[in-house]
């Protein structure tokens, strides 16, 4: 008897802490993804490949925003031939909207070290991004395609 009473407690709570106001849910976060599936360019001396990407977010639903983070990995081919220790990269990313439409559009520089090394891989943290979504529209609906700026 009292896991019933327990149980109807955390019902009620449970229940009158939600919004009923609202209740839409915008699912999983829109996919992230390099503009041409991988992209390798020569930079300073040295090629840059990106290779993959991770994403996550925080929908406000009553500002129509969504705040999120992007991580990529991706490897500096050619640091044996000690042409630098760091360089900076100017990555590209656009938040797009239904019928490919781009809604917003950054371009941060990020400063990776290379590695005396063939082949060393890094990773890239952008944090801190923010733009508007639209009202019943699903992460579905959006996708974040990054590449390297030229």
């Amino acid at each position: 008897m009292l896991k019933y009473i327990f149980t109807a407690i955390i019902i009620i709570l449970v229940s009158s802490c939600s919004s009923s106001n609202f209740d839409f849910d915008p699912g999983a976060c829109p996919r992230a993804a390099i503009m041409e599936g991988s992209e390798s360019t020569s930079f300073n001396g040295l090629e840059i490949e990106l290779n993959r990407t991770v994403m996550i977010c925080e929908y406000n639903v009553r500002k129509k925003k969504i705040d999120f983070n992007i991580g990529v990995i991706g490897d500096v081919i050619g640091g044996n031939k000690d042409i630098a220790e760091k360089i900076d990269i100017p990555i590209f990313i656009a938040f797009v909207g239904p019928n490919d439409v781009v809604i917003d559009k950054w371009i941060k520089n990020n400063t990776i070290k290379v590695a005396s090394k063939e082949i060393s891989s890094f990773s890239i943290g952008i944090e801190n991004l923010k733009s508007d979504i639209l009202e019943g529209r699903t992460g579905s609906s959006y996708k974040v395609l990054i590449g390297i700026q030229k």
